[in-house]
């Protein structure tokens, strides 16, 4: 081969794997989205479903924003009553500002170690005599 010919060698197009893909990515997506939607037809059963809960969550709503604005007994024979929750806000803060915070786990205190005595000097040992001279 020639130094002409290698050069002239054309490099693989790569258009069409990208559009390849390109062209699975959005069909994957689409048949994903049909399949969440339900495949477009919401059965006539489920929207009547939707709207039994939706009613069923405005009375519960309603129920709970009663009780929270409203006197009422909870148990008559033991002396429980439902009081407005402003109310009981007022009847409880001032007795938690009067009152100190406190470990909310039981506190463990170990004794104290006693002191350790004071060290005693060491008592002085004599000095070691020089041996005699060798004869």
């Amino acid at each position: 081969m020639s130094a002409a010919n290698t050069t002239s060698r054309k490099q693989p197009a790569l258009w069409p794997f990208f559009l390849a893909s390109l062209i699975m990515i959005l069909l994957f997506w689409g048949i994903n989205k049909w399949l969440m939607d339900g495949g477009g037809n919401p059965e006539p059963e489920e929207a009547a479903r939707a709207e039994v809960r939706i009613k069923n969550l405005a009375d519960l709503r309603a129920e709970n924003a009663a009780k929270l604005e409203k006197y009422a007994w909870v148990d008559r024979a033991k002396g429980s009553v439902q009081i407005p929750v402003t109310q009981a806000m007022e009847l409880v803060l001032p007795e938690l500002n009067a009152s100190q915070p406190r470990a909310a786990y039981p506190v463990v205190t170990t004794p104290a170690a006693p002191a350790p005595a004071p060290a005693q000097p060491a008592p002085a040992q004599p000095a070691p005599t020089p041996a005699p001279p060798a004869p």
